[in-house]
């Protein structure tokens, strides 16, 4: 009996072990449902986050409004060195910028649909200077 409590005991455990990858997914998918679309000031909404496992790369959807949907508004020179520092400061990512996991954002047009105003992604070389 006590071979069977432990054997079930192991069983259960690691089923329950979730990689670093699986959590990601995971955690992507929970704020995305649970606090998408939301927003973050009066021009820019956040849409959805997803994890892609095979390229480790978390990617953060937003649209603009009002005067920031337009084209042309976000030029990488002044988006990507803000989009750095804040991923460099913000501790909640620690655990998946220690594994080295890239994070992309892509911007969108609320009044144009599938229109992109800015795209650009983030990886180690990026964020770990």
């Amino acid at each position: 009996m006590k071979k069977l409590l432990l054997f079930a005991s192991v069983i259960f455990l690691a089923s329950c072990h979730e990689s670093l990858e699986d959590r990601a997914a995971r955690e992507s998918r929970e704020y995305t449902e649970k606090k998408c679309p939301a927003a973050i000031d009066e021009y820019t909404i956040i849409d959805s986050i997803t994890f892609d496992k095979a390229t480790k790369t978390v990617h953060s959807y937003f649209s603009l409004r009002g005067n920031a949907d337009s084209v042309g508004i976000l030029k990488d020179e002044n988006v990507r060195p803000t989009l750095i520092d804040e991923l460099k400061r913000n501790t909640n990512n620690r655990v998946y910028k220690d594994a080295g996991f890239s994070f992309a954002y892509t911007y969108h047009s609320a009044s144009r649909k599938g229109l992109v105003l800015y795209e650009t992604k983030l990886s180690t070389k990026d964020y770990d200077k």
